[in-house]
């Protein structure tokens, strides 16, 4: 097997760059950054840059933000769709099963977690009407006192 010639730091910068902008190893190859590469190389050096990506150790603090709640009813759907997905596909890489892993064991674990939920947002509902009804009862002994 031929190899070309190793990737510079700057390359794999900029093909970061490209890579986040959303552009496929086609359209990177076609914009002429590269002229000494073959959509191959591009590609085979995006894989390599997915990996390394994953396996460095990353902050996700800034990454995570809050979000809205969505129903089971979402979440099924989702799994459903990722199901098709890898029913449909031919040929499958590592990226590929460990990314339809990841969101059937997601899917499996907000189950629990959105049966959780509910619990407790029943419960604070509760809570709530106890609070509503013990403010009643002391508006009412207020005024009871006050007649008397």
């Amino acid at each position: 097997m031929v190899r070309g010639k190793r990737w510079t730091q700057e390359e794999n910068e900029l093909l970061r760059e490209m890579i986040k902008k959303g552009m496929s190893g086609e359209d990177i190859l076609k914009s002429g950054k590269f002229p000494h590469r073959t959509v191959m190389a591009i590609q085979n050096q995006m894989r390599r840059l997915g990996s390394f990506d994953s396996q460095r150790k990353k902050s996700f603090d800034s990454q995570i933000r809050e979000t809205e709640i969505v129903g089971l009813e979402s979440i099924v759907k989702r799994y459903v769709d990722a199901f098709n997905k890898i029913c449909d596909k031919t040929d499958y890489d590592k990226v590929d099963l460990e990314r339809f892993r990841i969101i059937f064991m997601a899917a499996w674990k907000y189950r629990d977690l959105f049966a959780q939920y509910e619990r407790v947002r029943r419960v604070e509902e509760q809570i709530k009407g106890l609070q509503k009804v013990v403010e009643e009862i002391k508006a009412q002994l207020t005024r009871t006192a006050e007649t008397n």
